[in-house]
């Protein structure tokens, strides 16, 4: 954890802007849950997304919604 000493070797916490990837799966699963689950329920639906800001210098990091955005009780989000 950075102390707000302002020593030099300690770096500072930045926030990068990110894109949205959105993935076509993510739409087709969306369009299913919504006809056969959600019908008119427009109340807020927990989703997950993959956060990955290693490429290279210049592009920015981004944010992917994929098919299997809706399995939030699946594996972990690597």
């Amino acid at each position: 954890m950075a102390a707000a000493t302002g020593d030099p070797g300690l770096s500072k916490l930045q926030f990068a802007p990110f894109s949205s990837a959105l993935d076509v799966g993510f739409w087709h699963e969306l369009t299913q849950k919504k006809l056969n689950e959600y019908r008119l329920d427009e109340a807020p639906k927990d989703i997950k997304g993959y956060y990955y800001n290693g490429d290279s210098a210049g592009l920015p990091a981004r944010l992917t919604l994929e098919f299997s955005a809706f399995d939030i009780h699946g594996g972990p989000c690597l």
